[in-house]
């Protein structure tokens, strides 16, 4: 039996928005991904998302603060607090709701950390230089379940 949580919770870097997500199942998605618009909604050469039912989050608090945005021709909008600017969550289109682990504290249980590498052909780094041995898919038909 694990000591984790059922429910981890989250705010964004001003606490305006607060969220809380269940943790009880294992994500379909958690991964790293390297798409270029990833890098620049993130301003970092990765970024790691876990994609979940949208009924497994929950807002507590400031959903007035939260703006949505869909880039024309994007597969997801992207959530963020106005008053703060921080990230808060994404919709895709085909895999669900993305939740950013590196917001929750304590850290979300094993079952969501990254079990691959999205779109590696767009790496701004050497992928081989990483040890980690997680699948590298550059489609969603490509993941392993």
């Amino acid at each position: 039996m694990s000591d984790s949580p059922a429910v981890a919770t989250t705010s964004c870097y001003c606490g305006g928005v607060r969220m809380e997500l269940d943790v009880s199942e294992k994500p379909p998605i958690a991964s790293y991904c390297h798409c270029d618009s990833c890098r620049k909604a993130h301003a970092a050469p990765m970024y790691q998302c876990v994609y979940v039912d949208p009924s497994k989050m929950k807002i507590l608090a400031g959903e007035e603060l939260i703006k949505e945005y869909r880039k024309e021709g994007a597969p997801l909008i992207r959530a963020f607090c106005t008053e703060c600017g921080s990230r808060v969550y994404n919709k895709h289109d085909e895999v669900g709701l993305g939740m950013f682990p590196g917001m929750f504290t304590p850290k979300l249980p094993e079952s969501h950390d990254a079990k691959l590498h999205y779109r590696e052909t767009e790496a701004v780094f050497p992928l081989e230089k990483l040890t980690d041995d997680l699948q590298r898919v550059n489609d969603l038909s490509e993941i392993e379940h």
